[in-house]
Order: structure tokens, then sequence, then C-alpha cells
């Protein structure tokens, strides 16, 4: 967590999760998984102490740079669906102990079921975990808002990047400024009504076409009372057009989505395979957020957590980052050609679209 920019989101997510939910076993388990981490263990006897849950793989919005727009063809069908609630029992009764954190969102929309999502954060909350939710905030009700505190979430994300139509809608394809900013509005409105201790952060993703909103929208923030989160925006690594289309032309912090070719984003290895797991709604594992849905490497319909947390893949892609020698053969995809996070071992770096073949389809 030494290398997490955002200080102030350090001590109100990762600070928070430890304060008020730490145990004896969370704290020997996590020294367990960090040693292993940084020694670039293989072969990783404790367990992952965050998990990022997916409650659906639908969206109301079509955001160009997200990767169900990239990558069209993954998950189609039943490979898409909902998470079994049964299913997150089945994993919270086997990892629940060791967990401080639960992240819940992933290429979907969680408000589109509500109901569902609800669930997820209650049974989450009952074991003593500390959740997070993020929301694109477009399909808030009245009744939604009203729900939220009760469910014990600790901590709402609300996706809103811009405060006119015409800079939101450039990346929120299909969405209305006016909808998710009274969605926003609503949560304060009903969590400040409750008194209860539920963060608030609204998340901005800065690019070229809202730069100029940026002093408007902090001075909202401090009116309502929340926190503002600018983010740089990425997904567009080694693509110069896209890098044109979307990142400012100065030196500013909002230009960190460049990189030249053969560039690393992280002078660090990636702590993904070692620190979290990432739930699909479809119940299958993926290795990380940035290629959720294209890096589905085990299924909890039929095997164990712990199966797959140490199976074969995730050995073979630890070893991306090991500090020793390393077996010939190939590396798990899209681990091999990742352009996130400095490796020792797997050949060069290479951004989303290239890992998968899919850089002749774009041109």
């Amino acid at each position: 967590m030494l290398n997490y920019k955002n200080r102030g989101r350090l001590l109100k997510v990762y600070g928070q999760s430890v304060l008020k939910y730490t145990t004896p076993k969370k704290i020997a388990n996590a020294l367990r998984t960090e040693m292993a981490y940084r020694q670039r263990m293989i072969d990783v006897q404790s367990m992952p102490y965050l998990i990022n849950v997916e409650p659906l793989y639908y969206c109301n919005l079509e955001c160009p740079l997200c990767d169900r727009q990239i990558f069209p063809f993954a998950r189609k069908g039943k490979e898409a669906g909902k998470l079994s609630l049964e299913l997150w029992d089945q994993i919270l009764d086997e990892v629940g102990d060791y967990l401080f954190q639960c992240q819940i969102f992933g290429q979907g929309e969680p408000l589109l079921d509500w109901k569902l999502t609800k669930e997820i954060i209650g049974r989450a909350h009952k074991k003593r975990i500390f959740t997070l939710l993020s929301t694109n905030c477009t399909l808030v009700t009245p009744e939604i808002a009203a729900e939220i505190p009760s469910t014990g979430l600790d901590y709402l994300v609300c996706a809103i990047d811009g405060i006119s139509q015409e800079s939101y809608s450039r990346y929120r394809v299909g969405g209305k400024v006016e909808d998710a900013l009274a969605g926003l509005r609503l949560f304060v409105d009903e969590r400040n009504r409750q008194k209860s201790s539920m963060e608030i952060e609204w998340q901005f993703l800065v690019h070229k076409h809202n730069l100029h909103e940026l002093e408007t929208a902090q001075r909202m923030a401090d009116e309502l009372g929340i926190f503002l989160r600018f983010s740089a925006l990425h997904g567009m690594e080694y693509d110069p057009k896209l890098q044109a289309d979307w990142l400012p032309d100065d030196d500013s912090p909002w230009t960190d989505g460049r990189l030249a070719y053969g560039q690393v984003r992280h002078d660090f290895p990636c702590y993904f395979l070692w620190r979290a797991l990432i739930l699909n709604s479809n119940g299958k594992m993926a290795r990380c957020l940035i290629y959720q849905n294209v890096a589905e490497y085990g299924d909890v319909h039929t095997q164990t957590v712990r199966e797959i947390y140490n199976g074969p893949s995730m050995q073979r892609a630890r070893a991306l980052f090991a500090k020793g020698p390393v077996a010939e053969g190939n590396f798990p995809a899209p681990c091999s050609t990742c352009s996130f996070y400095k490796r020792e071992h797997g050949g060069p770096y290479l951004d989303k679209h290239e890992s998968l073949g899919l850089r002749a389809a774009r041109k």
C-alpha cells in the first residue's frame, strides 16, 4: 500500500478497513500474504485479504474505454449473468475470516439489480468486512438512497466525470449528467438525514474534454461535504490516436495514460496476484481488475478458492515477477503481456489490444 498515490483515500478506505474490522486472524494472514508478495513467492500458503465482487455483467452506459467495449467478444450469453448468492455465501464461508475489504463493482452497473447488490453488501457486512460500492449514479431512486446506509455500507463511490452534459457524455455515453448529479445529491441527503457514518466519494475521471470543469466540481463537492477524487483516465496505452482524443496536451498530472511503447506504468510488481481475489458475476475468478473479463482462470462452482488462488495458473503468473530463475515455458495471457507492472520475466510489455491480437483489427 506504500505505492498508493492518493493518501486521502488510503486512510478513508484501507485505513478504515483495518481500524474497523481487524482481528488477530486477519492480521496474521495479511502479514504472511505481504511477506509472500515482497519475496515474490510463487507457492503462497496464506490467503488474499481483499476481494472485488462483480454483481452483474450488464450496464446502462457505454463508456468507450471500458473493457466491455474493448473486448465485446468476452463473456457472452451465460458467461455474463449475475452472481449467485449461494455462491457468494460459499466464498464468504471459506475466506470471509481473512478479508479486510470487499469492493463491489466490475464491468456492470450494480444498481441495475439493487436487490442482488444489497444482499451482497449485507452478507459481507455480517462477516465483518469493510464494504465499498461504486456506481455511475444514474439509476438512483429515493428508495435506493434511503436503503444504502442501512445495509452497513462503509464507502460509496459515485463516478461522475463532468458537470455539463457536453463534457459528461463524452465518456459516460448514454448517460445524463442531471440524473447522475441528482443521484449523488440523493445519497448525500439521505446519509445526512440518517446521520450515517458512510463515506461518499465523487470520482471524477479527468480528460481533455472536462479539464475546464475541475474547479467548479471541487466547489460543488465542498458544498455537499463529500470527498472529490480526481483521477487520470487510462485504457489507451500505446495508442496515439486514443491518447490524442482523450488526454490533455500539457504535462499535467492527468496525462499518465500516455505511455511510450515498451514503457511500464508502475515500477513495482503486480499485487493482484497475491493480495486480491477478483470474482466475476459468472462465478469465475480473474487475475486482475485491469483485464477482468478476459483474465479468468478458475471457476468457484467446481473448485475451492484456495485451489484457484494457489493453483498452477496463478503460480505460473506469479513467476513473471519472481526474483530468481524461472522454469522455461509460456506464461498465462494476458499477464505475460501486461503493460502495467514491472516484471523480471515474460518478455516485452504490450498493451491490452495487442496482447490479445486486437491491434490489427482496430486499424
